[in-house]
């Protein structure tokens, strides 16, 4: 693996431990039509960002 996935890795179970840790403290949403928006702006983002990842391989290639 390469240092900089084993650095987001290690950022990202960073993160995730403090969520569950502060998980009581973050306020809850619980309308259901903003869980959805919520959940939908996400998958966009992914997909924004996948997409960009994909042109920026192909670009160094």
């Amino acid at each position: 693996m390469k240092q900089i996935s084993i650095i987001g890795v290690i950022f990202t179970v960073g993160v995730l431990v403090l969520l569950k840790v502060f998980q009581g403290d973050i306020p809850r949403i619980d309308e259901p039509i903003t869980n959805t928006l919520v959940f939908l702006g996400f998958i966009i983002f992914c997909v924004l960002y996948g997409i960009s990842q994909i042109k920026k391989n192909n670009k160094k290639k």
